[in-house]
């Protein structure tokens, strides 16, 4: 379990770049087939540095029917994944 800012100052102390946004791009994963039994809520938020055109998108959950604020709540970290530009 992270914060969204804590998740980018990891990402900063891996790659030695800094991050534009310490809260990403955040955008809600809608899945064709949802499953309602599900207990939580995906999200994709993508991070950009300032010294490279590489991305970060970090895969998140957090309590489904839970009115959450990303930018001070914490989340669960599920995937991340670099992309090399």
């Amino acid at each position: 379990m992270m914060t969204l800012n804590e998740i980018a100052q990891e990402l900063e102390a891996i790659t030695g770049y800094t991050v534009k946004d310490s809260f990403g791009d955040v955008n809600r994963i809608v899945a064709q087939k949802p499953n309602f039994d599900d207990d939580f809520e995906s999200f994709l938020v993508t991070y950009e540095f300032n010294e490279s055109d590489d991305i970060v998108d970090a895969t998140i959950t957090t309590p489904r029917h839970e009115n959450i604020d990303l930018k001070i709540a914490e989340v669960k970290l599920r995937l991340l994944s670099y992309k090399s530009r």
